[in-house]
């Protein structure tokens, strides 16, 4: 995933870091075992495009999943709890080998 958060920019989220909820939070609360409610951090753009965005702390949570148990599912378990309400759910990779 984009930890610089090109997508997110060019939907117009000029300043990624000031959103509360972003795909960091999210796999960070999974991590925790704290409960999330589907489709939470989920934002709805005026296009029709909803995004979970993404912003410079996704390169720090990545850090921490090195040691996590079960990291390679924890973004398709959430997808999970949300893809029967999309038709196509595209993941803004950088283009690196990392996370």
């Amino acid at each position: 995933m984009d930890a610089q958060g090109s997508l997110t920019a060019s939907l117009g989220y000029q300043q990624p870091d000031q959103i509360e909820e972003t795909i960091s939070t999210l796999l960070g609360k999974i991590i925790q075992d704290v409960p999330l409610t589907p489709g939470e951090g989920i934002l709805r753009h005026a296009e029709g495009v909803d995004l979970l965005p993404a912003n410079i702390e996704l390169s720090g949570l990545e850090v921490t999943l090195v040691n996590t148990m079960s990291r390679e599912t924890m973004l398709r378990e959430y997808l999970k709890t949300v893809r029967n309400q999309y038709d196509v759910i595209l993941l803004d990779c950088c283009p690196s080998l990392g996370m």
